[in-house]
């Protein structure tokens, strides 16, 4: 192989040129790991739990698009949770939709909701005890007893 100027530079710039690229997906990856801690060390101190809970879960049931089709709504207690909108009430819900078992997450802050979503692995919400509750009027049949998160 004959060497020249162009091969010998380019020999040289080739290890640089993947350095750098290892190092941005190096500084890439540290942010993204960053938002996982991203939970404050010491949680906030919860303030008394939204009494009229079950009608902002009823309120937010009534947006869903096929609604009449669900059935058997249960709710579950509301818990102190920090989430992407920081410290949050976390209600779950529990329903059937077309004979298939479903749990949605619900969060509050004060008196409104400020997400809601399909629940996922993080929220717990098949973990949690349900009561029965009317998806109209989010009438509570009788109020569950709050659960200590388990770790």
């Amino acid at each position: 192989m004959l060497i020249t100027p162009e091969t010998r530079s380019d020999e040289k710039r080739q290890p640089r040129q993947r350095f750098g690229a290892q190092c941005a997906a190096l500084i890439a990856a540290c942010a993204l790991l960053a938002q996982c801690s991203a939970v404050p060390v010491e949680s906030a101190a919860a303030p008394p739990a939204p009494s009229n809970y079950g009608v902002l879960a009823a309120n937010t049931v009534k947006g869903f698009q096929p609604f009449a089709t669900y059935s058997d709504f249960e709710i579950a207690a509301p818990r102190w949770v920090h989430a992407g909108t920081g410290w949050n009430w976390l209600v779950c819900l529990r329903y059937v939709d077309r004979g298939q078992r479903r749990y949605y997450a619900i969060f509050i802050q004060g008196d409104s909701v400020v997400n809601s979503r399909y629940d996922i692995l993080t929220d717990r919400c098949g973990a949690q005890q349900y009561v029965p509750f009317d998806r109209m009027t989010g009438a509570i049949k009788s109020p569950p007893v709050p659960q200590q998160p388990t770790y």
